[in-house]
């Protein structure tokens, strides 16, 4: 028997700039969501929602049903983006790779995450345009806007999926530790059996990396 063919609908885009905090990106997003999908939903239907602008006339999106229930969504990174399927695990090794081979521009690009993180500005040109030199690629890897673009929606999602938990603060800590750990081997467990806060938690403070809690 054929399998049936996914329909894919095209949402409207959804843009979250300036100094919305987390609640109040969380119920804009969702309820973009509802307005599209209201009576639409059914087995084989895919919604997909353009989120960012990227080079070279590209868009991101993001896309539903997730891989859990409710409002969760992917972040739809292709093969362009070079951050392989766009896993937490290969974007912390690619900003690990960064801070190795070019600490000093790591640094401002670490500052344009935490920006995004504690919702000082959630406009990714924005943070572009004050920080100039992250316009220019790394050696290696994803280029900044890209990385920063889809990092903003993996907040996002980790937002709506545990909105009573530390979803924001995990993730972003996670890469924090990944990026700054010294050593492989503790790494390479980490990164194996990592699956909470506590746990994370428990590897910065034998590698001595102070856990950042969102702040707005």
């Amino acid at each position: 028997m054929a399998k049936k063919e996914q329909t894919v609908i095209t949402g409207k885009m959804i843009e979250i700039k300036g100094f919305l905090a987390r609640h109040e990106i969380v119920k804009k997003v969702v309820n973009a969501f509802i307005k599209t999908e209201y009576r639409k939903k059914g087995k084989g239907v895919v919604f997909r929602y353009p989120v960012e602008n990227l080079p070279d006339e590209q868009v991101l999106y993001i896309v539903r049903p997730g891989h859990k229930k409710n409002f969760d969504f992917k972040v739809d990174v292709v093969t362009s983006h070079v951050l392989g399927s766009g896993s937490h695990e290969e974007i912390a090794l690619d900003l690990r790779r960064k801070n190795l081979k070019s600490p000093r521009k790591f640094k401002k690009l670490w500052q344009a995450i935490a920006e995004i993180y504690h919702c000082k500005e959630n406009d990714v040109d924005a943070i572009l345009k004050k920080r100039g030199g992250l316009k220019r690629p790394f050696k290696r890897g994803a280029k900044p806007e890209l990385l920063l673009k889809v990092i903003k929606w993996l907040f996002i999602m980790e937002d709506i999926v545990y909105w009573d938990n530390e979803g924001r603060s995990f993730l972003f800590n996670f890469f924090k530790y990944a990026a700054n750990e010294n050593n492989k081997s503790r790494l390479k467990e980490a990164l194996e059996k990592v699956k909470d806060p506590d746990r994370l938690k428990s590897f910065m403070k034998k590698c001595d990396i102070e856990w950042e809690p969102y702040k707005r």
